[in-house]
């Protein structure tokens, strides 16, 4: 106690006491997740600079008092704000700049509290040519946060850290330093090459507790020329099998764009919420019903193509048309001429849907709050969406990758359907097709937290979940607090090889004591 006490006091002197949260109505806030937690949050910290998080974390290896960094505390159904273990927030959400951006090369640099939704009004400002690759979550959400977590975009740099370079990195024992080129004196490369010079690190600060980002490079896209949206129904999941194989090879001769397969619940969920009086789960009747009212199919693909000219773009459209329009049960594609004809003679019900599929669109660098609405699908239909934690709304994501192959995704949706239906809860279940070999799930369990007994059978449902899709070879790709056990899944010498990073860089282990390495 009288560690922390000086820990705290050393703190207010470099921050000020309006910089250093100890009320406990806002610790106990802060504290709250998207299912039941016990960690308790002992104080929150707001540095506005690098050398503010080196000043802190020092503190804090003097003091021997665990901190956790959050870049924005948005990774809702992971953990939100709430660490690992006990201990104090660094809360980087002050550290909002825009450091550098460049128009000619593509690339912006931001700090940890830039959300995705500063960058797309950043870019608007400057009448910008270029795109982010966004997310499917709240627009607030920080791109540092994400990216550290290697979370996923929308468009074809979905996979995030694959475009991402030049981090600024605070070490356990305070020092700050570069990756890749800006750690050259004077090099031009820093914002514009992956790899750098020597051993590359920038994968030791992502899913791992061995450094704080305070800032990095994001490669951005030029807008396409020509973009079409489309959206596919299959009811059939042997034919939504044979979609997945050859969408493979699609991706393997040489074609791109983006893709997304979600089930019939996730995209219900996305408007609507559970009916009321309707018995739990879902009946198939009511479900079928549901379809129907929102004209989609059992499994729903969106996705954009980018192409460079109208020529492309029909080359585009006629073969994903060759290749997989028998083997759907309906496909529409969405261009402006298309879209500006139907939105002029639409009402608003088709407004809004052509603002969904295309001048809206996810996949062309907008944000949107509309995925919000999913975590609301169990509460009652009369609850306004506000602040899915003050409301109780339970969301758990579970997160495993299977091969990029028709069998492994029906063997998966089989053990998720499986599992889902014996806890009472309705499968809601993505695939990302971010490369061509694996297909990234996105599965959440979306339930009432008001509800007595609810977050113990969403758990365990969860843990279930993820223990036979490591069985069945699944493994998965992104923990959240309530996963971070299944690090045991390392093999003893990776394992060790890890822990040996850790003790040497972070002796005491104050940062982030159990966040991926133990």
């Amino acid at each position: 106690m009288k560690n922390f006490e000086k820990a705290i006091r050393e703190w207010t002197r470099l921050l000020t006491k309006r910089r250093v949260i100890v009320d406990t109505t806002t610790l106990k806030a802060e504290s709250t997740a998207t299912f039941k937690t016990l960690q308790k949050i002992h104080a929150i910290l707001r540095p506005v600079s690098s050398k503010e998080v080196s000043a802190i974390v020092k503190i804090a290896r003097k003091c021997s008092i665990p901190v956790y960094p959050v870049s924005g505390g948005k990774n809702w159904g992971l953990g939100s704000r709430v660490p690992q273990k006990d201990g104090v927030l660094i809360d980087l959400s002050l550290m909002k700049k825009i450091t550098a951006f460049n128009e000619t090369m593509g690339y912006v640099t931001v700090e940890p509290g830039v959300t995705f939704g500063a960058v797309v009004q950043y870019l608007e400002r400057k009448k910008s040519m270029l795109m982010l690759d966004t997310i499917g979550s709240t627009p607030d959400a920080s791109i540092i946060g994400n990216t550290a977590e290697r979370g996923h975009g929308m468009a074809l740099y979905a996979d995030r850290f694959n475009f991402v370079c030049g981090m600024e990195v605070v070490l356990p024992n305070g020092e700050i330093i570069e990756t890749g080129f800006e750690n050259i004196e004077d090099s031009k490369l820093g914002p514009l090459a992956k790899w750098g010079l020597g051993p590359y690190v920038d994968g030791l600060f992502t899913q791992s507790n061995l450094g704080v980002i305070t800032k990095l490079t994001l490669w951005l896209r030029s807008k396409p020329m020509f973009f079409q949206s489309f959206i596919f129904h299959v009811n059939n999941e042997s034919n939504l099998a044979k979609v997945i194989e050859q969408w493979r090879q699609m991706g393997l001769d040489g074609f791109n764009s983006s893709l997304r397969v979600f089930n019939d619940i996730r995209m219900i969920a996305f408007g609507e919420r559970f009916p009321e009086n309707e018995t739990i789960p879902l009946r198939s009747s009511t479900r079928s019903a549901l379809r129907s009212k929102l004209k989609i199919g059992k499994w729903i693909g969106l996705g954009g193509l980018y192409a460079a000219s109208p020529q492309h773009a029909l080359a585009d459209k006629a073969f994903i048309l060759t290749r997989i329009g028998s083997l759907v049960d309906d496909i529409v594609f969405y261009d402006q001429a298309t879209v500006d004809e139907q939105y002029d003679q639409g009402d608003d019900a088709t407004r809004n849907q052509l603002d969904f599929m295309f001048n809206k669109s996810l996949l062309r660098g907008n944000t949107s709050k509309t995925g919000v609405n999913m975590v609301y699908w169990r509460k009652p239909n009369a609850l306004e969406v506000k602040d899915i934690h003050e409301d109780g709304c339970g969301v758990m994501w579970y997160c495993p990758a299977v091969p990029f192959t028709g069998k492994d995704t029906r063997i998966a949706i089989k053990i998720c359907e499986r599992i889902c239906k014996k806890y009472d809860f309705e499968l809601n279940i993505g695939f990302l097709f971010i490369s061509q070999r694996a297909l990234d799930i996105t599965g959440a369990i979306c339930y009432d937290r008001n509800i007595k007994g609810q977050d113990k059978k969403a758990m365990d449902c969860h843990h279930e979940l993820m223990g036979a899709m490591t069985m069945e070879g699944y493994s998965p790709y992104r923990l959240g607090i309530q996963s971070m056990k299944l690090m045991k899944l390392k093999k003893p010498s990776s394992a060790k090889f890890l822990k040996l990073l850790k003790t040497t860089l972070d002796p005491k282990d104050i940062l982030a004591p159990g966040h991926y390495i133990p």
